[in-house]
């Protein structure tokens, strides 16, 4: 898998790096950016799609700065229409530049399909943290409030690919799901309890749970009762129960506290 710091970023990486360092703002690093993808404006769809997955990459592999990744996008968001030479906003897919932030959600949504790989510890303990590193950046991007990050269906899918499938679920897969399952509630657990979202049959659930296609009550008490489950398992590695464990303690809290 190609790094952050690959050659054919170089230039992004650097405005990243002053902005790691505190020598820029997020403000300041949205515009350098920006700046960047539309020096060719020929191939903005090209440019700004490679930028999305750049800004990804960092999220896994730097972790500590999500943050400040988080609040670049926001201000990338409120940046004024790009535009064409004759003054006309750049749309793509119907989507502006940068108010839409166009195919960023298009870029998650092939991060969603990466599994565990079997293979030496080291390639699969990077793959968990990658896992979990996308799913605390997703849920931390929808802390803000910003309508463009409108990202709960990922949450959705990771806690039906955890959670609700029979209890002889492949363990290699799950002891990546818990942790990044468990992260969604570390970030965003009681707003995750008032959700009450349906997205009709891509919200269906797994095996364990024939309720409404999306967000409710009872589907949480499920989760909840599963993560007890999992964290009994001893075919999954000590990250992954204790995920569950802290993940299910939480899960108890939230609720105790909306009902005081």
């Amino acid at each position: 898998m190609s790094t952050a710091t690959d050659d054919m970023h170089a230039a992004e990486y650097s405005v990243l790096r002053d902005l790691f360092s505190d020598n820029i703002s997020t403000h300041n690093a949205a515009e350098s950016l920006a700046t960047i993808q539309l020096s060719n404006t020929t191939e903005p769809e090209s440019n700004i799609s490679s930028l999305w997955s750049f800004i990804i990459k960092c999220a896994y592999e730097f972790p500590e700065h999500q943050t400040k990744l988080v609040d670049t996008l926001v201000q990338l968001s409120k940046l004024p229409d790009a535009k064409l030479a004759n003054g006309d906003p750049i749309l793509l897919h119907d989507m502006r530049v940068w108010k839409d932030l166009p195919m960023l959600g298009w870029q998650f949504r092939d991060e969603w399909n990466a599994p565990i790989p079997d293979g030496p510890p080291n390639q699969r303990a990077s793959a968990i943290s990658q896992m979990v590193n996308r799913d605390k950046f997703t849920a931390l991007l929808m802390t803000t409030k910003e309508p463009v990050f409108n990202y709960s269906w990922f949450a959705l899918i990771t806690f039906r690919d955890a959670l609700e499938a029979p209890a002889d679920q492949e363990p290699g897969q799950l002891d990546g799901l818990i942790p990044a399952a468990a992260t969604w509630i570390q970030v965003l657990g009681a707003d995750i309890y008032g959700w009450n979202e349906d997205f009709g049959r891509r919200g269906r659930g797994g095996s364990l749970w024939d309720g409404k296609d999306g967000f409710c009550v009872e589907r949480w008490q499920l989760w909840r009762e599963r993560f007890r489950a999992m964290a009994k398992r001893e075919e999954l590695d000590d990250g992954a129960r204790r995920a569950a464990v802290d993940a299910e303690q939480m899960m108890q809290r939230i609720e105790s506290q909306s009902q005081s």
